[in-house]
């Protein structure tokens, strides 16, 4: 878009200056992707997808 606004996450708008020309990118595997060139059933699986601070708890 013309802002070059970066965010996290899947937007359907920009979040700097609303516009929807906007694309996602995603890391598979050591390389970047864009989302664009996904079928529906990919995208539908990022979107399942599940992030966050994870920690092991280890009992004694």
């Amino acid at each position: 878009n013309t802002c070059n606004e970066v965010s996290r996450g899947l937007q359907e708008n920009c979040i700097g200056c609303g516009s929807e020309d906007v694309y996602g990118v995603t890391r598979i595997v050591g390389y970047y992707s864009k989302i664009t060139n996904w079928n529906k059933n990919k995208i539908g699986e990022l979107k399942d997808r599940h992030s966050g601070n994870y920690k092991l708890v280890v009992s004694e």
